[in-house]
């Protein structure tokens, strides 16, 4: 895919990552998560989130933004809708990111409301 996005004007790349994909938060005991580890999950979160941090540096010198996005926990089938948002919230910082501005960062971890630890 990369061929197209290169090909475009503005081409955006967004991982969809997950808070339990954050070092920083897994580590951190009082993290409301902190007791949620299941290694394959997360672990391949955690994998995706330093794909996004390599691929932004392969592209620094292009329009190409990299971006990951935690769309929190949101109500899906997955996790049997016990989520505490819906999935338009949680899709909100996920087309933030794909519309994001020319001069906008690359290599970072968002959610809505701003920055996820890595």
């Amino acid at each position: 895919m990369l061929p197209l996005v290169r090909n475009s004007k503005s081409g955006r790349i967004v991982m969809l990552s997950s808070g339990l994909g954050s070092i920083t938060w897994n580590a951190d005991p009082k993290w409301p998560f902190a007791a949620v580890k299941p290694l394959g999950y997360n672990g391949s979160k955690a994998i995706l989130n330093m794909m996004t941090v390599q691929l932004a540096w392969e592209l620094r010198d292009t329009p190409i933004k990299v971006n990951t996005v935690n769309p929190g926990y949101t109500a899906t089938d997955m996790n049997a809708n016990s989520g505490t948002q819906t999935v338009e919230e949680g899709a909100a910082e996920t087309v933030r990111q794909a519309l994001a501005p020319d001069d906008a960062p690359t290599g970072g971890f968002f959610q809505t409301g701003g920055m996820v630890p890595w």
